[in-house]
């Protein structure tokens, strides 16, 4: 029996090892943390949350934002990075989130969670993304209307970045590239990032989408690597890419590699795909595409067999398309 037990916590750890990079403490790893308690954000006044400059590099693990009326949908957040004149991280606080709609559509969804980003309570929404910095940061909080906050920061420094189970070089920074309410006609293609001349790996990416009906989740997303004429495909439909199937048929849902946050049933919604456990890396360039709708094979469609390059133009009718509105977020790691 104790022959047993040792075998199976021998297994636990072998496989807990296989998918989890461990980081040894180093004597220059150093926490920080801090808070705001009943803080006010005044009208289109960008306000300081937090400023780390003690030199030392280091990551930020963990941020967690709440506010009735100050913490939702129209929150700006701004990271500078070593104290950049413009901040590489810009973003509206739901859709950092992987949400495309506002805070009372989002109401009857709430709690949800997992290990990268959650939504527990009225407000209480938070995340874990890895930032890295070499000297230090500043964090600042803007939005149309004025309202009492709460916030809390913490990371390490002298700390390596993670990403699954892989270490990024110390030279990594996280870059956000954003389409926002771009409006898109049938077979119109969409170029979430176009990155060159680096190297780097995918973290995230939210799409949000509206339009009169769901056609246009046909589209396949499509990736073009270190200057490569040939289509790397990343899906077979929009859906597919976040992990579910059948025009999302199953509702919402909120999981650790990818999640559908928000679905009205009439054509809206917003999903997130994570690329911990799913490397999709890059050593000279990336270009990701989507597209509004699809067709199937030919020079621009999306193959319906292998090998894709040698695909005819296919007659299949598809789903009749209308315009679509789409934002994007698209988070990467380069170096």
């Amino acid at each position: 029996m104790k022959l047993a037990v040792k075998f199976v916590c021998l297994l636990l750890v072998c496989i807990l090892s296989s998918s989890m990079a461990f980081v040894p403490v180093q004597p220059g790893m150093k926490s920080f943390s801090s808070s705001i308690k009943g803080g006010l954000l005044l009208f289109n006044k960008e306000k300081i949350l937090y400023e780390h400059n003690t030199g030392q590099p280091g990551v930020i693990t963990e941020q967690w934002f709440t506010g009735g009326n100050a913490m939702d949908q129209d929150t700006r957040i701004r990271i500078y990075i070593d104290m950049e004149a413009e901040p590489s991280l810009d973003f509206h606080l739901f859709l950092a989130h992987g949400i495309g709609c506002s805070e009372s559509e989002e109401t009857s969804n709430i709690p949800w969670g997992t290990r990268r980003l959650a939504h527990s309570a009225d407000g209480g929404i938070y995340n874990t993304y890895r930032i890295p910095f070499s000297k230090g940061f500043k964090v600042t909080a803007t939005r149309p209307t004025k309202g009492t906050f709460w916030y809390i920061i913490r990371g390490v420094e002298n700390y390596p970045l993670i990403l699954g189970d892989l270490q990024l070089p110390s030279n990594s920074r996280l870059r956000l590239y954003k389409n926002e309410q771009v409006m898109l006609q049938p077979h119109q293609f969409l170029t979430l990032t176009n990155i060159s001349n680096s190297a780097g790996a995918v973290f995230m990416i939210t799409l949000a989408a509206q339009s009169t009906d769901y056609n246009y989740l046909e589209a396949c997303m499509r990736a073009h690597i270190d200057g490569s004429e040939q289509t790397t495909w990343l899906s077979s439909g929009t859906e597919d890419f976040f992990l579910s199937a059948y025009y999302f048929n199953k509702g919402i849902y909120h999981m650790e590699n990818a999640g559908l946050t928000y679905m009205d049933g009439k054509g809206s919604m917003s999903a997130y795909k994570l690329f911990e456990n799913d490397p999709l890396l890059f050593t000279k360039s990336l270009v990701l595409t989507w597209r509004c709708g699809e067709t199937i094979n030919g020079k621009d469609g999306c193959p319906n067999n292998w090998p894709p390059h040698n695909t005819t133009e296919n007659t299949e009718e598809l789903p009749d398309l209308a315009a679509t509105t789409v934002t994007t977020y698209t988070w990467v790691y380069t170096w």
